[in-house]
Parts: structure tokens; C-alpha cells; sequence
């Protein structure tokens, strides 16, 4: 039996594991930016203007909590109409690419496919304040190629596990890297609403856009598609993760043809987790499009608080994706 190679910290499936979890923690922090800069980027209305229900203070039926809506950087007279369209358009790309990214990672690998995917969103992150300036049909489509982009993250990453994560680490590898997404949310929006009281909403989508281009570097130099190609791999650790992934194969390679699209199809298995992910997913992303904008508009908090707040919620996700993924890895063992 092999052994499983050099000491954690050494390991290149580790390290592979904390790099997908930077790329996903700069995925989430592309998409959520505007959520915040959208609060800064419209012009304030005031108070009852269009809308009946925002909150008061105690005791005081006319004045709102807050109003107060950083200078910095231009504001737009965007309708809630189009503030929501603007938002949305994200998902219209972001849906197109999610089966073509899996099968691309199949036959191509994930390394370029996940480092590709979060480049292109960086790239149409840092020309956002462009595009809203040149109007709204540029910034929707801006949107619309990021969400191209991020839709091929997910499935290329999972594609690259297929061929790292010996089966009874798989959960913990990919548990980790996958942590990503909320970590980036919960840093996130709060780093976006201290950039825009600091530099103005423009400087969060250069950051943001900036710091993920040096992140496609670091990817592109230190990973490879698989054990065989990394240079930073031990002989030991490359042996012990081909012999652990002989177990599980049987040396046919999987395509499109002979995947069983028919079974899959009727498995109660694959409808429960779709029903299951979709049903998160509803309520995740609405919280994280809509949430900041209820918050400043109807509930009447400021920027600061708005990028606070909502972060906490998002804590509990990023803690019970480990604690389950751990949990998994001990059901594994039982069955």
C-alpha cells in the first residue's frame, strides 16, 4: 500500500486545495461587490418618496435611521426596475456556462478552465465603472460576461478533484476549497463598504479586479491539471494519490457518450441534491443581490452598517460546510 506522502504542509493536494480556496474567496468577492456599490452608486431618494414602508426611528414618524450615502464616485438615477436588472444580469451568463465549464474540464482540464474563468471576471470587474458610465445596456452586458466567466469556476474545480482527491480525503479537500465562497462573501462586503467611505464605490471594483489578476498568476505558475504534470510533487505523494484513484477506476475514461445521462436522469439520488441546491441557492442569492439594497432603502442603515450586518449571517454557512464535509468522511467510513 502506498503511503500517503510528505507531511500535510508539504503536500501539493493541500496546497492545490488553498489555492481553489483564494480563487473562490476572489469569485465571491467579484460578485458581491456591486450588491454594496450599488447602495453608493444611486442616487439617495428620500424618504417616503416612492415607497410606504421604510422603518422610522422610535418615536419619530418622518425622520429615517439613516440617509447617508458616500459622495465619492458618481451616482446614477437608476428605478428599482433597473437597479434589479442591473443585479440579475450576473445569473443570465452565469447559468449558460455551468454545463459546457464541466464538460470542458473533462476534456481539457480544470487549471486553465478555473483559472480563465476567474481572469475574465476580474478583467470585466476593473471596466464596471466604465461601463456604468457609458450606460446601462454596457453595464448589464459587462455583467453578463462576468457571469460567463464565473459560471465555468464550479464545474472546473470539480473536474480537477476527480483526479487529486484520493476518495476518502475528497471531502475535506473539496469542503476547503469550496469554504471559499462564503469567506469571500463575509470579507467581501464588509471590504466593500470601507473602500467606498475611504476611496469611493470605483476603488472597489479596481481592488477586487486587481487582486484576482495576481491571484490567475500564483494559479497559473504553481498548479497543474494533474499529479503526473506538477513539478512541486513528491514522487512519494504522486504515487500514493494514482494508487488511492486506481481503486475507484476502472480504466475507462469518462465522455460525454458513455456517461449515463438515462440513469442519472431517474436516480431520486440526483433530484434530491438538485431540488436541495436549488432551493439554497434561491434563498442565498437573493439574500446576497437584494439584501444590501432592503437594507439601505427600506430599513434606512447606512453603507457601513449594510456592509456589517449581512456578512453575519453568512457565518454559520461557512462553519456547517466543514462540519458536514467532515461528517460525510465519517459516514463514508461507516458504510
Amino acid at each position: 500500500m502506498a503511503a500517503e506522502g510528505p507531511h500535510w504542509i508539504k503536500c501539493a493536494r493541500v496546497h492545490l486545495s488553498f489555492l481553489a480556496f483564494l480563487g473562490f474567496v476572489n469569485v465571491y468577492m467579484l460578485r458581491v461587490n456591486l450588491s454594496v456599490a450599488m447602495v453608493a452608486m444611486v442616487t439617495p431618494t428620500p424618504p417616503d418618496s416612492d415607497y410606504s414602508g421604510e422603518c422610522t426611528l422610535p418615536g419619530n414618524s418622518t425622520t429615517s435611521a439613516s440617509t447617508t450615502t458616500p459622495s465619492t464616485g458618481a451616482t446614477y438615477d437608476w428605478d428599482r426596475a433597473t437597479q434589479g436588472l442591473i443585479l440579475g444580469s450576473f445569473f443570465y451568463g452565469y447559468i449558460v456556462t455551468q454545463l459546457p465549464g464541466g464538460m470542458l474540464a473533462a476534456t481539457y482540464g480544470g487549471k486553465w478552465l478555473f483559472g480563465l474563468g476567474v481572469l475574465c471576471t476580474a478583467v470585466f470587474t476593473l471596466l464596471t465603472p466604465l461601463a456604468a458610465k457609458l450606460g446601462v445596456p454596457v453595464l448589464v452586458a459587462t455583467r453578463i460576461l462576468e457571469g460567463l466567466g464565473e459560471g465555468v469556476t464550479f464545474p472546473a474545480m470539480h473536474g480537477m478533484w476527480t483526479v487529486w482527491a484520493p476518495p476518502l480525503e475528497r471531502t475535506k479537500l473539496v469542503s476547503f476549497s469550496f469554504a471559499g465562497a462564503q469567506f469571500g462573501t463575509i470579507i467581501g462586503l464588509p471590504l466593500s463598504g470601507w473602500i467606498t467611505d475611504a476611496l469611493g464605490w470605483p476603488y472597489i471594483f479596481y481592488i477586487f479586479g486587481g487582486i484576482a489578476v495576481l491571484w490567475f498568476i500564483l494559479w497559473i505558475v504553481l498548479v497543474s491539471n494533474t499529479p503526473a504534470t506538477n513539478r512541486f510533487i513528491t514522487t512519494e505523494e504522486k504515487d500514493y494519490i494514482e494508487s488511492e484513484m486506481s481503486k475507484i477506476s476502472d480504466g475507462e475514461p469518462v465522455t460525454f457518450r458513455n456517461t449515463p445521462w438515462i440513469s442519472i436522469a431517474k436516480s431520486p439520488a440526483v433530484w434530491a441534491a438538485a431540488c436541495t441546491h436549488f432551493c439554497h441557492n434561491w434563498g442565498f442569492y437573493t439574500l446576497l443581490t437584494c439584501l444590501p439594497t432592503y437594507m439601505k432603502d427600506v430599513l434606512r442603515f447606512d453603507l457601513q452598517k449594510v456592509s456589517h450586518f449581512f456578512p453575519l449571517t453568512l457565518h454559520s454557512i461557512s462553519l456547517n460546510l466543514h462540519l458536514f464535509g467532515n461528517a460525510a468522511k465519517i459516514l463514508l467510513f461507516l458504510i
